[in-house]
């Protein structure tokens, strides 16, 4: 993944073979930091913020605007994907990404702010779809955050603002019922939210908001599956670009109606940051880079045509000095002309990669209209028997419960009144005694009781 920069010191930043690289306009490529997993880069005027997600639970934060500083930043749980840096008109950088929530695709989505030293991550939703394309956040003139994100269950197209003042997210609003994907916002005069709908066919819908959000606009055509949304940013303004099968459209930025056809070969497709935000965007190969391949083809054609010299001539060698410039020079326009071919085979090979996916998208789709349209539901098993049954089975369950607890209160009852019926004889028995005792003996009873 390489992201262009417009930058006085740095052109972009590199990710390749886990090796995050850092390309210099003096110096050429450097290698920052290796083992990187995922990388996020902004802007804050010529500053440039990288940060560099590891297969942890921490991650490196680069800044500087010639010599880039690194520092570690504690993230409190692994690393789930999806790393956004963006930076807002008040001098402050936002990080965003996932954590695991649970098992399966559902993800926990973090807000970290930076002024000067990072603050405690804070949760702003839960149940977010675990996807890097599943969301995007941006700042506005209006001093908010806003957020377009999908539902982890439907994909539906939710909504939330941050109001930086008090530090709040605000709750979820839908903005599409229907599943979606592919959520893009871009700040300008007003602010516009872009995302592909899943209907018949996926197509491209936007709404702006100046004062209130508008309404749904459908971009697209309809007639073919929309896709590979980006940008354009030329002297006239923005302009939106996509893709419908083997057609490309245009259309200017606010001007839905304006919609033209254009010619996919003449933009290359990047990764840039722009106005704090790093953004999918179509560019005009510009004379420079013409030139620059008009330079290579044409030293290329003077190497193989290389006349000798004529007989006679006496050739000067070089000086072991400049031998070794002549070798370092060498070296170094043959690492840039490989850097830059490698640059051109893997944004080929990823734009070749993208249309495979849409196509196979667009067969799976059918596959499933298909299936929808063969699919017939089973018939409903009646249960009622079944629900009667259990009914009678629980009305004796609670009927012997009672005659089992009427039975032992009977019991207990009998118990407690035969304790009362022994009482009261041993006392009457006590009584019979006392009065034999107290009674006077008489005369023959005293003469045998002394014999």
């Amino acid at each position: 993944m390489y992201i262009e920069l417009d930058h006085p010191k740095f052109s972009g930043v590199e990710l390749s073979d886990q090796s995050l690289i850092v390309h210099s306009m003096q110096t050429g490529a450097r290698v920052l930091r290796e083992n990187v997993q995922d990388v996020a880069v902004t802007m804050h005027g010529s500053q440039i913020q990288i940060a560099a997600f590891v297969n942890a639970d921490y991650a490196w934060f680069f800044s500087g605007d010639e010599e880039l500083q690194s520092e570690r930043l504690e993230l409190g749980e692994p690393y789930g994907g999806g790393g956004r840096l963006i930076s807002d008109g008040l001098g402050r950088t936002h990080l965003f990404y996932f954590v695991a929530q649970s098992p399966g695709h559902s993800r926990l989505l973090r807000h970290h702010q930076y002024a000067g030293k990072w603050s405690q991550p804070q949760t702003v939703s839960a149940n977010v779809l675990g996807e890097p394309w599943a969301y995007s956040v941006c700042w506005h003139s209006d001093h908010y955050l806003h957020l377009a994100y999908l539902a982890h269950k439907d994909q539906r197209l939710l909504y939330r603002v941050y109001d930086l003042e008090h530090g709040l997210w605000s709750g979820a609003v839908a903005f599409s019922e229907a599943p979606c994907s592919y959520p893009q916002f871009l700040t300008a005069e007003f602010l516009y939210l872009f995302w592909l709908e899943e209907s018949e066919q996926t197509m491209l819908k936007v709404r702006s908001k100046s004062e209130q959000w508008s309404g749904p606009v459908l971009l697209s055509t309809g007639q073919q599956h929309a896709g590979l949304l980006g940008f354009a940013l030329a002297g006239d303004g923005w302009s939106v670009l996509w893709g419908e099968g083997g057609a490309f459209y245009q259309v200017p930025l606010g001007r839905w109606t304006e919609r033209q056809a254009a010619e996919r070969g003449d933009f290359e497709y990047v990764w840039k940051v722009q106005g704090g935000l790093t953004l999918p965007m179509y560019k005009v190969p510009t004379q420079r880079d013409k030139a620059v391949d008009a330079q290579s083809q044409a030293e290329k054609a003077e190497e193989a045509t290389e006349e000798r010299p004529a007989a006679g001539t006496r050739i000067q060698h070089p000086t072991p000095e400049e031998e070794r410039l002549l070798t370092q020079l060498l070296e170094a326009e043959q690492a840039r002309r490989q850097r830059e071919a490698e640059q051109a085979r893997a944004q080929a090979a990823f734009m070749e990669q993208a249309f495979r996916t849409l196509q196979e998208w667009e067969q799976l789709r059918e596959e499933i209209r298909r299936w929808r349209q063969e699919w017939k539901p089973a018939q409903p098993v009646d249960l009622s028997p079944l629900t009667a049954r259990l009914e009678r089975l629980e009305r004796r369950c609670l009927g012997l419960r009672q005659a089992q607890e009427e039975a032992k209160a009977q019991v207990e009852a009998s118990r407690a009144q035969l304790e009362r019926e022994v009482f009261r004889l041993r006392g009457r028995v006590e009584e019979l005694e006392s009065a034999q005792k107290a009674k006077a003996r008489g005369f023959w009873q005293r003469v045998l009781g002394r014999s």
